[in-house]
């Protein structure tokens, strides 16, 4: 219905004038979407663990903090109708936004929704019916939209979390996403049967892809995080930089006007 109601003339006038920078992370978070979902990775994701551990390391770790820097919210606020204005701000001021936008409800979903894909029937399912595997999908990108959106999102929050909480919750995901790792790692049989079953060659090596899958997740998904929290910690320098100049702006003036009148 929003989507309906936004000028596509005005959706692209909104970002180009957002600067080049708004245009490459949606074009960044589209383009990952797409070889997720769209290309090779998923036909190579039903025979393989580790290309199917690299299609959801890019649906949540790459595809949604692009999304979130790109700032599509603002740019719908800015051209959508007044009628799409009014929905987006209501729903950002809802109890249901502040709900998720809590860190400890968002930091539970971003590291309950895989372990609850992992350990339950749902991940096998997905890799033999295309509903499944839509609905696993969405759950994958979900889960750290909620996350990350707060987090290193560039749009207006009106439930801000603030930069201690943000690079405490990106570190307290790192430990618990090594963990689900070390549980798929220590197998010592493959855990889903549509793997093992497969023919040769991957029916046979099923185990060996399990495990290089469970490396992938510990290396890569940790080395983003690390990453996430060192552009957390850039954003909050500029942050304070910002802050720390206002306030001399503000004794300046104070004590420009204090001279100018001396009586």
């Amino acid at each position: 219905m929003m989507a309906s109601k936004v000028a596509p003339s005005s959706l692209i006038k909104s970002i180009i004038c957002s600067g080049p920078s708004t245009a490459r992370m949606l074009l960044g978070a589209l383009a990952t979407l797409v070889v997720a979902v769209c290309s090779p990775v998923d036909a190579y994701a039903d025979v393989s663990f580790t290309v199917h551990m690299a299609q959801h390391l890019l649906l949540t770790l790459l595809a949604p903090p692009l999304l979130a820097l790109g700032a599509p919210i603002t740019l719908a606020l800015r051209a959508g109708s007044p009628a799409v204005r009014r929905w987006v701000t209501a729903v950002l001021r809802s109890p249901v936004a502040a709900f998720f936008a809590n860190p400890i409800v968002g930091w539970t979903v971003f590291i309950g929704v895989p372990v609850f894909v992992h350990a339950s029937p749902l991940f096998d399912e997905a890799l033999r019916s295309t509903p499944w595997h839509a609905l696993e999908h969405g759950l994958w990108l979900s889960a750290a939209l909620i996350y990350l959106w707060p987090i290193v999102g560039a749009d207006p929050n009106p439930h801000p979390m603030r930069w201690p909480v943000r690079m405490l919750s990106l570190f307290l995901a790192m430990p618990a996403m090594s963990f689900l790792a070390l549980g798929i790692y220590a197998g010592d049989v493959p855990l889903y049967p549509t793997y093992a079953n497969l023919p040769p060659p991957w029916g046979p090596a099923a185990l060996g892809d399990q495990r290089d899958a469970a490396v992938m997740m510990w290396l890569v998904g940790n080395l983003a995080l690390v990453l996430a929290i060192l552009l957390v910690a850039a954003a909050w320098k500029r942050d304070e930089d910002a802050r720390q100049r206002r306030v001399e702006e503000r004794e300046d003036r104070a004590e420009a006007i204090a001279a100018s009148n001396p009586g």
